[in-house]
């Protein structure tokens, strides 16, 4: 019995479903993010030149928003490390928490904004 591929958005990890193939402009029906955008893309890769695995696309300046990208596939859930690399990254928000007691994950994890957050935050601190 052949399984049929599953598809989750970037943003909420709402599982979808698809009866005909997504338009450029079709968004998630529970948190209304773009599907057809490099964040959902299977050559989507933040580590790779122009954070894109098909070294034919052009460059796109906003990752999650629509595109018009002629390579765009639809990334399959479990086809990536995606979901290994968002499960271990709650496991160290677990661990470290976030709060005001907490700074929150090294900035080596951090993001560069969240980072900047957390220094200015400290600095002005009572």
């Amino acid at each position: 019995m052949i399984q049929d591929p599953v598809h989750q958005c970037y943003k909420c990890q709402e599982e979808l479903v698809f009866d005909t193939k997504i338009g450029r402009l079709d968004t998630c029906p529970n948190c209304a993010a773009y599907l057809h955008s490099c964040r959902n893309c299977r050559f989507w890769n933040i580590s790779a030149h122009n954070q894109c695995d098909e070294n034919q696309g052009e460059f796109i300046r906003d990752r999650e928003a629509s595109n018009f990208c002629g390579f765009f596939q639809f990334r399959v859930v479990g086809e990536d490390n995606s979901v290994e690399r968002d499960a271990a990254k709650s496991k160290l928000e677990a661990l470290f928490g976030k709060g005001p007691d907490k700074p929150g994950l090294p900035a080596a994890v951090q993001s560069p904004e969240d980072a900047a957050r957390a220094r200015l935050e400290a600095l002005f601190k009572k």
